[in-house]
């Protein structure tokens, strides 16, 4: 019988059980450390959700609860519908950012760019001062139009990032890195962040569209063994990045961010049933720390909270 924490280091994360023994591994880690008197070091969440189908069974003072007992000391959040994301940030005292999320109906989101009232909704939104940033807007392939050519109104918001200086958070995601690489490429002064490190891609795959794109930064959010993980693992069983993952990590340790993402998988849902992703945000965030305690310490911080305060133009 192993006695490492996370289970049997040669079980295959690709089953749900040994998912579920990472993650109960990390929250314990986690429980353990503030238990002894170890308050978490500063983090920024730079993927946070609160939307309909959360709030209803949550309240923003509960969520803000659970950030703080987490050591989250910056957020960004965006929410259908897109006010709830003001609703969050007003709970936190501002060091919550909210985002303007363009799905003007909840189900928008895999036909978003269809919809002609997005551009107009989202300068008015940038333009009264409350919202920080766009998105997460959603651009998965099968279900966006092709990107090598302008489209009015996912190329408008981009330029609409530019101009009112604010940054965007992708979800950008296809088997190659050369479905997103045009459009970063037309927008070279678009600050944006590429939700979840491209979501299926490999290492090579990210590091070939950074190198592509200099605007582009990687947040790591739902990369852990419960989400995109659990097909693609980038962690070994003691929670420490892969080698192809650290080296990635290491080199591009400038443009790097983290975040929870509490958002649990859709297919696990029934329409009448609220989204419990905020019910897991302790092993979400805890999954980030674990990978990043093996990380040189100067590295780390950036990951953890330099990096965005850069990013969001909060450093002083």
């Amino acid at each position: 019988m192993s006695s490492h924490p996370f289970g049997n280091p040669v079980t295959s994360l690709t089953t749900k059980s040994a998912r579920l023994r990472v993650l109960t591994g990390i929250l314990a880690l986690v429980i353990t450390s503030v238990c002894l008197g170890s308050p978490p070091a500063p983090m920024a969440d730079v993927h946070l959700h609160y939307n309909w189908d959360q709030a209803e069974t949550l309240d923003t003072e509960e969520a803000v609860r659970r950030l703080k007992r987490n050591g989250i000391v910056i957020g960004v959040v965006s929410s259908k519908p897109p006010t709830l994301a003001l609703e969050l940030a007003a709970a936190s005292d501002g060091w919550i950012l909210p985002f303007f999320m363009p799905y003007l109906e909840p189900d928008r989101k895999r036909d978003w760019f269809f919809d002609e009232r997005v551009l107009p909704a989202t300068r008015e939104a940038l333009a009264s001062g409350k919202y920080k940033g766009i998105g997460e807007i959603h651009l998965i392939v099968g279900f966006a139009p092709s990107l090598k050519e302008r489209h009015p109104v996912i190329d408008g918001l981009l330029a609409l990032g530019v101009e009112f200086d604010v940054p965007l958070s992708m979800h950008v995601e296809a088997g190659s890195h050369a479905y997103f690489q045009p459009l970063c490429e037309r927008h070279p002064e678009a600050r944006i962040f590429w939700a979840h490190a491209g979501s299926v891609l490999r290492p090579a795959g990210v590091a070939t569209l950074l190198d592509a794109c200099p605007n582009v930064w990687i947040d790591m959010s739902a990369r852990d063994p419960l989400r995109y993980g659990g097909s693609q693992p980038i962690v070994d069983t003691r929670g420490r990045l892969l080698p192809d993952w650290e080296r990635l990590v290491l080199k591009y340790q400038d443009r790097i961010m983290v975040g929870s993402d509490p958002f649990y998988r859709e297919e696990n849902l029934y329409w009448d049933e609220p989204n419990t992703g905020w019910d897991h945000i302790d092993a979400f965030i805890g999954f980030h720390r674990t990978w990043l305690a093996f990380l040189p310490q100067d590295t780390a911080r950036k990951i953890r909270i330099g990096n965005a305060l850069r990013f969001l133009g909060l450093q002083q």
